[in-house]
């Protein structure tokens, strides 16, 4: 039996091996404040579902269930996304990093609103496909989730994420309730078929593309004033897909 000098020694190893094998790793994506604000102002009535993925990866992770859809919430571009590209995508869902390491997220936007679109027009509750798709449309807007994921990504993706976080708040709804109000909409914003899904989310995916090798260069994170932007362009994007699967937005 072991004395009581070496025990000791040693569950403080355990303890830490345990932690490590059971705690979840950060998310790195848009704060829930962020998520839930992006659909807010888009118009979901049921927003707060909207961070309900990172809570699926979690619960895969911590149950070891071995596959989450992790590689869905972003893109490691190492160049401006092409439509090829988007197109390469949809063939890789459920594809885990082994098969797909750089990220399917236009991809995984497509199938999403496909799946949802069919969920409405057979009268199935679809809440929960519109939180799928709302947080997809969230990731695609923050330009570390459609940039490579170098020392840069790594040292800057915890700081961008929190830049719209109010920390001040006691629950996240209200914090999503204050940044919501901030975000500008554009509800002249159309999609009438697939193609022209393809298309604006490529538009989105480039411009993130291109904010994040701007503030690369320049050393420096994003302003509040581009997170509002990027997050005004998810809210826009994932409004017009409401109404493009036959959803009425709510004026919140």
């Amino acid at each position: 039996m072991l004395s009581k000098k070496a025990l000791k020694a040693i569950v403080p190893g355990v303890l830490c091996a345990m932690g490590l094998a059971f705690t979840a790793p950060a998310a790195e994506a848009w704060t829930d404040q962020t998520h839930m604000a992006i659909a807010k102002a888009a118009g979901m009535k049921s927003y707060h579902n909207a961070c309900v993925p990172d809570v699926a990866k979690t619960l895969s992770f911590v149950g070891r269930l071995g596959k989450n859809d992790g590689q869905a919430h972003f893109f490691d571009a190492a160049k401006t996304p092409t439509m090829d590209d988007l197109e390469a995508q949809i063939e890789m869902i459920g594809y885990q990093r082994d098969d797909a390491p750089d990220g399917y997220i236009m991809g995984a936007i497509v199938n999403s609103v496909r799946k949802a679109k069919s969920w409405t027009e057979m009268g199935k509750y679809d809440d929960y496909n519109y939180a799928i798709v709302a947080h997809y449309c969230g990731d695609l807007s923050m330009p570390l989730h459609m940039s490579v994921y170098d020392d840069f990504n790594r040292s800057h993706h915890l700081n961008i994420d929190q830049t719209l976080n109010h920390s001040e708040v006691k629950y996240d709804v209200q914090g999503a309730d204050l940044i919501a109000k901030d975000i500008v909409v554009d509800k002249n914003l159309k999609i009438t078929n697939e193609d022209e899904l393809k298309a604006e989310i490529l538009k989105v995916a480039q411009e993130s593309f291109e904010l994040a090798q701007t503030i690369r260069k320049e050393n420096r994170e994003i302003t509040k004033e581009e997170a509002l932007q990027r997050c005004g362009r998810s809210a826009s994007l994932f409004r017009a897909i409401l109404i493009y699967c036959g959803k009425t937005p709510v004026d919140m």
